[in-house]
């Protein structure tokens, strides 16, 4: 028995703009980092929840096309329109990332300014692919009334389910765990903010306060120093640096990054200048509870071993909850787009 494929040149297009989508987020969230799709890990969260989500948009275009109730035209089309601004958006937000670099040395809530519009750009890619995918199943199984409103509000409360997902991940984070018993030789302690004369801030002194505590027991032997700064002021690193010799830290243990502004760049900058020092070993990551569970998954992204131990620096409940609910978005981001 033949089946009737309804729309089957729209569909079809919907469906090769999908899969253009699809492969144009893979391709470039491992070029902007310098990887190569050699290194594309499907177990990877991020990759997993690309894959889901294409999957089923395609999967329901392909049901809206077999489906023996004829369906209006219209509404073929708009799921269409949603794929092409997708990719229009998709293409923006790189071409203003990688080429146009608008803003790129300003910062905005303690964000650089170019990841708060790229990001925007692609939380609406990400937005209407799940708009297209709930549309388009909402289609196959049956129309209701006010049928597009209905799909914009379970969207949005897609959207915050992979919020709160991503929140259950920063906050069950086990930072405070065994760890500190292994002995390494490196530990990376990822810069923060310095405050006025040099001083390191509440959170960054408690990263390098732990990591002297880590050295003195023995438990790291070298220690990674990342972090760059604003014109005119010491880096992240050099602060460090100053404190961690003050205290008597042999500066031969010491490895000093200055050039890094995002955690991202400070993981990147490890496997271009340490992966065969690290090879053979894990290497731990020095940081606060809130930060840990986004750093191991962007280590995880490039194919780095690593364990994480949390710092004994406390935070106020409310700025713990800043704090989570940043690292939240900020690791969602990181997982479908890896910026």
């Amino acid at each position: 028995m033949k089946i009737k494929f309804q729309y089957q040149h729209i569909i079809l297009s919907s469906i090769i703009i999908n899969l253009g989508i699809l492969a144009l987020i893979s391709f470039i969230k491992y070029e902007i980092n310098n990887l190569s799709l050699i290194d594309y890990r499907i177990d990877y969260i991020g990759n997993v929840l690309n894959l889901l989500i294409s999957a089923g948009v395609i999967f329901g275009f392909l049901l809206i096309g077999i489906k023996k109730k004829q369906v209006e035209k219209g509404r073929i089309k708009f799921l269409l329109v949603l794929q092409i601004l997708s990719l229009i958006s998709l293409i923006l937000s790189i071409v203003l990332f990688d080429f146009i670099k608008l803003a790129a040395d300003e910062y905005l809530f303690s964000f650089p300014i170019k990841k708060v519009y790229t990001g925007f750009l692609m939380i609406v890619v990400l937005f209407l692919q799940v708009y297209s995918l709930l549309y388009g199943w909402g289609i196959v199984l049956g129309l209701e009334k006010l049928f597009e409103i209905r799909t914009l509000l379970r969207s949005i409360s897609a959207i915050l389910i992979l919020i709160l997902f991503a929140v259950f991940f920063v906050w069950n984070v086990n930072g405070n765990n065994k760890n500190d018993k292994i002995k390494y030789d490196y530990a990376l302690i990822p810069g923060a903010a310095v405050w006025k004369k040099d001083k390191p801030s509440p959170i960054f002194e408690g990263r390098i306060r732990k990591a002297l505590e880590l050295y003195r027991k023995g438990t790291v032997a070298n220690l990674i120093l990342t972090g760059g700064s604003a014109p005119g002021e010491l880096s992240e690193a050099e602060v460090a640096y100053k404190y961690l010799t003050n205290l008597g830290v042999d500066y031969k243990n010491l490895i000093v990054e200055q050039l890094s502004s995002t955690t991202t760049e400070q993981i990147k900058y490890i496997r271009n200048n340490h992966k065969g020092y690290i090879s053979n070993s894990d290497i731990l990551i020095i940081s606060d509870d809130f930060h840990l569970s986004r750093i191991l998954q962007i280590c995880k992204f490039f194919n780095i071993e690593a364990a994480g131990v949390s710092t004994n620096y406390k935070l106020t409940f409310e700025k713990t909850l800043f704090y989570r609910t940043r690292e939240s978005i900020a690791l969602l981001l990181f997982w479908f787009f890896a910026i």
